[in-house]
């Protein structure tokens, strides 16, 4: 059995959600996608500063299921777009142990030249609505494609059609910007490498 597979999966959710009261209602939902041997394979893909795909999808897709109930959208499309909205293909980031994993093809692209309107951040979300109805063509649903292929809004120019897609892109957002590094630490690693591009220039 693969390392990153657990037969059981809340072992690897946080546990602050799992004491949720909702969660149970939550996990009845996602519970098959997160049993996916394909799905679990995210807890090797980094999103930012080493947080994996698996947690940030997990986050993004509980947070939007209890944001359903607030603003009367539909918890169920809420909850499986929120899941899958970066179930894209290839991972952006690299991680040794995909090399292990289905001969690296989740490294595949990391040493592609790309345009700019081609690399990940512009693209991930519409090869995210593709790759989820390939592995998972029982929950192909109109609303869930257009959450999934438009939560980069504003980045990807068309906004999300729908209010769950809304929820999703606020949602995905907001804990985004919570998992990038603190300005403090932003600003000693500008600062560092300032330094080591000054002295290289001095040097040669």
């Amino acid at each position: 059995m693969n390392k990153y597979y657990k037969e059981n999966i809340i072992e690897d959710i946080d546990a602050t959600l799992v004491m949720n009261p909702f969660f149970d209602e939550w996990y009845a939902i996602v519970k098959d996608i997160l049993a996916s041997d394909e799905f679990q394979k995210r807890k090797l893909f980094w999103h930012h500063h080493k947080l994996s795909v698996w947690d940030h999808s997990i986050l993004v897709s509980f947070k939007s299921f209890l944001a359903s109930k607030y603003f009367h959208a539909d918890k169920k499309i809420c909850a499986i777009a929120g899941l899958l909205h970066d179930f894209y293909p290839y991972t952006w980031l690299y991680n040794k142990e995909l090399e292990e994993i289905d001969g690296g093809i989740y490294l595949s692209r990391l040493d592609e030249k790309r345009p700019l309107f081609k690399k990940h951040g512009f693209t991930h979300a519409k090869e995210a609505a593709e790759n989820y109805i390939k592995y998972f063509p029982e929950l192909e649903d109109k609303k869930i494609t257009n959450c999934i292929k438009r939560h980069m809004f504003p980045l990807n120019i068309i906004p999300p059609r729908y209010k769950e897609g809304l929820i999703i892109t606020s949602v995905d957002k907001l804990n985004s910007v919570r998992e990038l590094p603190s300005i403090s630490y932003v600003s000693t690693i500008v600062k560092d490498k300032a330094i080591h591009l000054l002295f290289e220039d001095i040097d040669s």
